[in-house]
């Protein structure tokens, strides 16, 4: 445990995540504030799954951090609280990190044709056609062009 901008922090491995946040939510931490991603392309563990919960009585907050390979997946909370079903969704469609045990793991965001997750770093930038049914798809899409010197 450790302390990060006031907030207590813990590191643990995935298969110790459902085994700490339900202590957690014994401990009165009834409500999950807050579960996100991203991603370090460098490190071999690349994904960070961060939850935020926060107990009402005192006012207090927890955060859980779960560090995560590409090939990984990460144990569901969706049991313990439901509202973490859309936030997996949205993790899984956008880095791609699988959730073991969810009730319906697909995409929330993206079409479902969509090829790649678009919040990982080494995503292409620009260039997809992306049709919202509001006109019909442009037939070419011009690529972007970079100032020399400058990485994607």
């Amino acid at each position: 445990m450790r302390v990060a901008d006031g907030i207590t922090t813990a590191v643990v491995a995935a298969e110790e995540l459902r085994q700490t946040v339900s202590a957690l939510q014994a401990d009165g931490y009834d409500l999950m504030v807050d579960l996100f991603a991203y991603d370090t392309p460098e490190r071999a563990a690349r994904f960070d799954i961060v939850y935020l919960f926060h107990r009402l009585s005192d006012n207090a907050r927890t955060r859980v951090k779960v560090q995560v390979a590409e090939d990984e997946a990460v144990p569901s909370i969706t049991s313990l609280y439901p509202a973490a079903e859309w936030f997996e969704r949205e993790i899984y469609d956008l880095y791609g990190v699988a959730f073991e045990g969810h009730p319906d793991l697909r995409r929330i965001l993206m079409p479902d044709d969509w090829i790649g997750h678009p919040l990982r770093r080494d995503h292409p930038l620009g260039g997809e056609v992306v049709e919202y049914g509001l006109r019909p798809p442009a037939e070419t899409v011009a690529p972007i062009d970079f100032p020399e010197g400058t990485t994607r």
